[in-house]
């Protein structure tokens, strides 16, 4: 029973890495500078297209991307930030702020197993951790419970991910309409990390924080 349980957790878990890393990872190592900041950008934006709702916050919470109100929450360290990598995340979250009047409860299921991805593995590896501390829980049982946990929230990320690939699509659609970059390279590798964030998103978000490791920026010119 419990071979067969890791056995049926593994396979979620090394889909999501594997499509995760072909997908997203390997272009968001490699991110590239851009000429115009997250901020500037943004501005451009909002003229285009009015529904985008954001505010800057010096801390927010990962699991956080949007208030009860639909309001996009974007740190105050990336507000200056040229980073192709952290320009698309945050730029996501503001693209769901524009489609909350027409899908709320689509964005908020959506929130929910974001949130889950960063409290649920954490939680269960503690108690697990602590049950085997307290000789309560075998430790073949504890792998197969955290295993459990963390297959679960990349099938609910996986399965919610249409959600956030209708935000990246938006969001693509209005950089190419109101050209906010100075030069289509930019524009273009903009676009292909929003695209990459959605595949890397399929993943917990305590996983993204282990795996995402800086890279020099590659300057375009």
């Amino acid at each position: 029973m419990k071979i067969l349980l890791i056995i049926l957790c593994t396979i979620p878990i090394l889909a999501g890495m594997v499509v995760a890393n072909l997908f997203g990872f390997r272009l968001l190592y490699k991110p590239q500078e851009l000429s115009v900041d997250l901020e500037s950008i943004l501005e451009v934006l909002v003229k285009k297209y009015p529904k985008l709702n954001y505010e800057f916050r010096k801390r927010a919470w990962a699991g956080t991307p949007l208030t009860n109100q639909g309001v996009a929450i974007v740190e105050e360290k990336f507000r200056h930030s040229k980073s192709s990598k952290d320009v698309a995340r945050q730029l996501i979250r503001v693209s769901l702020s524009g489609l909350w009047n027409d899908y709320e409860k689509l964005i908020r299921w959506r929130v929910k197993y974001v949130k889950m991805g960063y409290i649920l593995p954490s939680l269960t590896m503690l108690g697990a951790v602590l049950g085997i501390v307290v000789g309560r829980v075998p430790a073949m049982w504890a792998i197969v419970i955290i295993g459990l946990a963390i297959a679960s929230c990349i099938c609910s990320l996986w399965f919610s991910r249409a959600v956030e690939k209708e935000a990246a699509t938006q969001i693509a659609t209005l950089i190419e309409r109101a050209r906010p970059l100075n030069r289509l390279s930019e524009e273009e590798a903009l676009i292909a990390s929003i695209h990459a964030w959605t595949w890397v998103n399929i993943l917990p978000g305590v996983a993204i924080s282990f795996m995402m490791k800086e890279a020099p920026t590659k300057s375009l010119d």
